[in-house]
């Protein structure tokens, strides 16, 4: 692929990914190919359809995951504790929880997203298996935990809540909070 093509594809990606969070499974694909700063025909050749972007902006949310826990795995070595935490708070900074929910309410709805749903399963317990097993390792999370069950509740603990200035100016620092306490649940149980 060229480096334009390539760095258009991208583009759209992340587009793509930032408004499905923002406005829902809904968006058009002229709002995409519009941020993006592309055109609808542009979109359409890397992307022929919703399916196939669906399962760009997935690839693109799990390598995100892959990426910040390769930053902090060998933190491990030194402050496990340390490790295990900054990894997770930057794990749920990537606001997937929102993109999640967007993408399984489509998929929920067209059974051709099933073998997507699949792949992407796969590809997330082989992103956090390292770090579910260092920290394991560490007496930091219990021994039963699997790596897609600490995904999904990682995503519930670290939803957003909705932009209110009433939740931002009395408990600013809240979704920390929820995740510091997930994280101190996990330890508790596994000792």
């Amino acid at each position: 692929m060229r480096q334009d093509a390539a760095d258009n594809r991208e583009a759209i990606v992340t587009a793509a990914r930032t408004l499905l969070v923002e406005h829902g499974a809904n968006v058009s694909m002229h709002a995409i190919a519009k941020e993006a700063g592309v055109g609808v025909a542009t979109v359409s050749r890397h992307f022929p359809d919703r399916i196939t972007l669906f399962d760009a902006i997935g690839a693109n949310a799990v390598h995100d995951i892959d990426v910040v826990i390769n930053q902090h795995l060998p933190l491990f070595e030194t402050n496990p504790e340390k490790a295990w935490s900054g990894a997770v708070h930057a794990i749920a900074g990537l606001k997937l929880a929102l993109l999640g929910l967007t993408l399984f309410t489509e998929m929920d709805h067209n059974p051709d997203f099933q073998h997507i749903v699949k792949k992407r399963s796969e590809e997330i317990r082989a992103a956090y298996a390292p770090l579910i097993t260092r920290a394991k390792e560490a007496g930091l999370c219990p021994a039963d935990i699997e790596p897609l069950e600490f995904h999904i509740a990682l995503a519930i603990a670290s939803r957003p809540l909705p932009n209110s200035s009433i939740i931002n100016a009395t408990a600013p620092r809240i979704q920390q909070e929820l995740i510091d306490i997930f994280l101190d649940g996990l330890k508790a149980r596994a000792t």
